[in-house]
């Protein structure tokens, strides 16, 4: 019977917990934080922006910069 009441409370407290964290963010910050996981690749954010309608900030990625002749890697 404890091991209930232990787990509910438990349970409970998460709840609370996450609501309490939560309870300043607005909707649009909520969406904001789902759509993280593809911002940093372009192409997958096109097309779940396509898919969805929602606008994702991608972050281009750098092209590797093209080195001085001579200055690149050593081949032996």
């Amino acid at each position: 019977m404890l091991d209930i009441a232990l787990n509910s409370a438990a349970v409970i407290s998460l709840y609370f917990a996450v609501g309490w964290c939560l309870k300043q963010k607005t909707e649009n910050d909520l969406d904001d934080a789902s759509l993280i996981p593809f911002a940093d690749d372009p192409e997958v954010a096109r097309r779940v922006e396509l898919a969805t309608g929602k606008t994702i900030n991608a972050v281009q990625t750098a092209e590797p910069e093209l080195r001085k002749p001579g200055w690149g890697t050593l081949d032996l």
